[in-house]
């Protein structure tokens, strides 16, 4: 059974990695908690994800219960031997915190932002509000109770996690006094594959059920690429990712392609000249463009794309904020051939300094040694 080194891990829904980037970024760090010794429990709150992706986690040694009535059980019978219980996102960690501090009261209870929810909403809402979308009032409303929801879990967990320095700021402006810590994403450099033929392809990747990523590929498409076509008119525009829904499908054309799911990128990026991440709202550090870099593709994007990555636009990536402004930099990348070269090997170096194992793996040692003291 559990003992005092075991962590409990209680999100949505299992971790799927190989469809988006909060997953890959917990199954990392799942791997990382393995590795320094320690039994990992996961709770699931609902069975949206396949059992293969369960049995992923127990052939790394992942206990996992997806049973309420079980997860319940355990908890009464055994959460006293709980170290520490990471809850992520604002549902899941507010449904399940009071049963956490109940039955394991000398755990340290983490509350794992992935991202800043009411961040991403608040920016959503201004975009509404400025395009004077019908949505607008009920976008505003969410984000502000999203914000009561989140900061009272800052305030009530032992330490939250956010995924940047610069989200930690926001918090602490928020919650002035709460324990908040940096555990970015992880990104391994990837092995070249890279062609050295000449291509104009531009991709894009992302989970499509997450709604930046749906506004983000039709700005794309409808603003940005006319742009591109009118000085590359044989640039093409590859768009990958899960849950692609009908107003995603119906952008493809005789220069768009939406692949989907696809179970293996590394041929895609392979291909590709660019990445492209045309982000009008979001928050948290973005996958995509980590991703990107671990494959040695050069990333042209918005501002918001490159936040708490320690990426420097013009001598990592390009960075533009208006659909004109990014249209020119993917056609400079498409052209010049240097250009694109450089921007792929500055990146990579950039990204190590904060989204790399060590640094993931300072802030799990640090968090675990918290826990040993408060057992002193």
């Amino acid at each position: 059974m559990a003992t005092a080194e075991t962590i409990l891990i209680v999100d949505h829904q299992l971790p799927t990695p190989d469809r988006d980037s909060g997953s890959l970024r917990q199954h990392r760090i799942i791997e990382e908690l393995l590795g320094l010794g320690h039994q990992v429990l996961y709770f699931p709150l609902n069975a949206t994800a396949g059992p293969a992706y369960a049995d992923r986690l127990r052939q790394l040694g992942v206990g996992v219960l997806g049973d309420r009535r079980q997860q319940e059980r355990f908890l009464a019978a055994e959460g006293h031997r709980l170290g520490v219980a990471l809850l992520c996102r604002p549902e899941p960690a507010v449904e399940m915190l009071a049963r956490v501090r109940d039955n394991a009261p000398g755990c340290l209870v983490v509350y794992d932002t992935v991202d800043v929810h009411f961040h991403r909403l608040r920016r959503q809402a201004a975009l509404a509000a400025a395009e004077g979308a019908p949505d607008r009032y009920v976008v505003r409303a969410r984000a502000e109770s999203i914000r009561a929801l989140e900061l009272m879990l800052v305030r009530e967990c032992d330490v939250a996690l956010v995924v940047s320095e610069e989200e930690r700021r926001l918090l602490l402006d928020e919650a002035p006094g709460a324990s908040v810590e940096v555990l970015s994403n992880i990104h391994r450099p990837v092995p070249p594959t890279r062609s050295a033929a000449p291509s104009t392809r531009i991709v894009f990747v992302g989970n499509y059920l997450h709604q930046p990523n749906t506004d983000a590929a039709r700005w794309l498409c409808a603003e940005v690429m006319p742009a591109v076509w009118r000085e590359v008119p044989e640039a093409t525009v590859d768009l990958v990712g899960d849950g692609a829904s009908p107003a995603i499908m119906a952008l493809a054309g005789d220069r768009v392609t939406v692949h989907g799911w696809v179970p293996d990128l590394t041929p895609l990026y392979a291909r590709a000249r660019v990445a492209v991440a045309p982000l009008r709202y979001g928050a948290g550090v973005k996958g995509k463009v980590g991703e990107a870099i671990e494959h040695g593709v050069p990333v042209v994007g918005t501002p918001i794309a490159f936040e708490g990555m320690g990426l420097a636009p013009g001598r990592d990536v390009l960075a533009g904020e208006t659909a004109a402004e990014v249209a020119a930099h993917l056609v400079r990348v498409l052209r010049d051939d240097a250009l694109a070269q450089r921007l792929a090997r500055s990146a990579g170096p950039a990204l190590a300094s904060r989204c790399d194992t060590a640094a993931a793996r300072a802030t799990l040692v640090r968090l675990l040694a918290r826990r040993a003291t408060a057992l002193i």
